[in-house]
């Protein structure tokens, strides 16, 4: 059987993985396809290949693909995903037809070439991995269905494979299914989390990411996860609440962990310390060192419950959303539903969901004590 797996992040291919060791054979064919998207997917791409994990590994020119920011590129994005052979060819050269496509981002994109081989007869079949909290949602409230995606699947109904839509997938690969905040209509597969504990794959992951000795830049007690679907917008001022806690806590205890695709360094100016922009994944990070006494804190960062998700690890941390009046589906009350799921489930986790920036600045005090 021929496989592929799709990762779009640093942390999707940590899972991708867990994926070729637990489902798939010794006689299959299992291809890793990585995107341009995120720092330091050369240097990533490079160590996979030497490793020879996967039995080819590819990088897609995706970035212009998947978010256009001008209007000649959308214009270009339309066309290529009118005619799904053009966009294979600019942005991997060619692919084969496999039988099972993994992924987590159904995005215009993989949703294109998943399409591309059911209009040469060559349907695959559809899985959609972990990717953090998001993947316990209802998929129509994290990817809504508009756009670029709504194009495809109406040429996908004049083309004669109507079936090739985002809702006909055929099983969900999660950590933690009791996490799951709705009822999927297909199968639902288990990670199993144990095989990130093995010193084999810490030491895997060790050399893949580069992450010798790590541990010791991340010195600090307090550790800011930047979210870069933010990036201090009119509807988040994400530098003034950092810059708050910063104040409380000391600029010489917090270190602000940078999101992966972030082009600009914010806080260094500032003299705070930060370090990731180099494309090392928190997941990959955390597997060096005991993280326990260290406080996490974010708006709704994917990265702090990864650390429960992936590795089954507690963690002491700080979510800051709640301080946030918005109307994205990120944030929506199925966040709220899940982080109270999962504090239900586990009621050790220690997490913190404060409401106001009192409670903030209490919990804040009752830690430094």
């Amino acid at each position: 059987m021929k496989k592929v797996i799709f990762a779009e992040t640093p942390y999707q291919v940590i899972v991708s993985l867990y994926i070729k060791k637990q489902y798939s054979k010794k006689d299959d064919i299992v291809d890793l396809i990585i995107t341009d998207t995120f720092n330091g997917h050369i240097n990533l791409y490079n160590n996979l290949v030497n490793k020879n994990i996967f039995n080819n590994v590819f990088i897609a020119k995706a970035e212009d693909l998947i978010l256009p920011k001008s209007i000649k590129k959308r214009i270009k994005k339309l066309y290529y995903i009118l005619l799904p052979q053009k966009m294979i060819k600019k942005s991997l050269g060619t692919i084969d037809f496999y039988d099972e496509i993994y992924c987590w981002n159904y995005d215009a994109f993989i949703a294109n070439i998943r399409s591309y081989f059911a209009l040469n007869n060559k349907p695959a079949r559809l899985f959609i991995y972990d990717e953090g909290y998001v993947s316990y949602f209802p998929l129509n409230k994290v990817i809504p269905k508009k756009g670029f995606l709504k194009i495809i699947e109406f040429r996908n109904k004049l083309a004669g494979i109507s079936n090739v839509i985002r809702e006909n997938i055929d099983g969900i690969l999660l950590f933690e299914p009791e996490l799951l905040i709705y009822e999927p209509n297909c199968p639902i597969l288990v990670l199993n989390k144990t095989q990130g504990l093995t010193n084999e794959f810490k030491k895997l992951i060790e050399e893949l990411f580069n992450t010798y000795n790590i541990i010791q830049n991340y010195d600090k007690k307090y550790i800011i996860f930047e979210e870069a679907m933010f990036s201090n917008s009119d509807e988040f001022d994400d530098e003034k609440i950092i810059l708050d806690i910063v104040n409380k806590v000391g600029k010489d205890n917090v270190l602000i962990k940078l999101h992966p695709r972030t082009k600009e360094d914010r806080f260094s100016k500032l003299g705070i310390k930060t370090l990731g922009s180099d494309g090392i994944p928190w997941e990959a990070i955390t597997l060096t060192g005991d993280f326990s006494n260290k406080i996490l804190i974010a708006i709704s960062s994917g990265s702090i419950v990864n650390y429960r998700l992936t590795y089954g690890k507690n963690m002491r941390a700080i979510l800051l959303f709640k301080l946030f009046k918005t109307n994205l589906k990120y944030l929506s009350s199925n966040y709220d539903k899940f982080w109270n799921k999962l504090k239900s489930t586990y009621p050790e986790s220690g997490i913190y969901m404060p409401e106001t920036m009192e409670e903030l600045d209490k919990i804040l005090t009752e830690i430094r004590k």
